[in-house]
């Protein structure tokens, strides 16, 4: 989650490195967002994960805002995903 935070601030403060770098960050937040604990986990356990999923639905929030993101197909797929999906 701290890594999430990072990658927002750098979001903001320097949107030209990020979009250097954003296809190799697409498989890593799809990883965190379609993570699913196992089905005997604990409640402590299916927290973290859904605070893990917002984390990184919050860092992909940041990414799209980006003027000029929307020209990596890699980044525009799994974006596609997400805003068909059920809230």
């Amino acid at each position: 989650m701290p890594c999430h935070l990072i990658l927002s601030k750098l979001a903001d403060k320097c949107p030209s490195a990020v979009l250097a770098v954003l296809d190799s960050l697409v498989d890593p937040l799809q990883k965190s967002i379609t993570f699913r604990p196992k089905q005997d986990a604990v409640k402590q356990e299916v927290d973290r994960n859904e605070d893990m999923i917002r984390s990184a639905l919050r860092a992909i929030a940041s990414l799209n805002h980006i003027s000029g993101g929307d020209c990596s197909h890699k980044f525009k797929n799994p974006m596609a995903e997400i805003a068909k999906a059920p809230p």
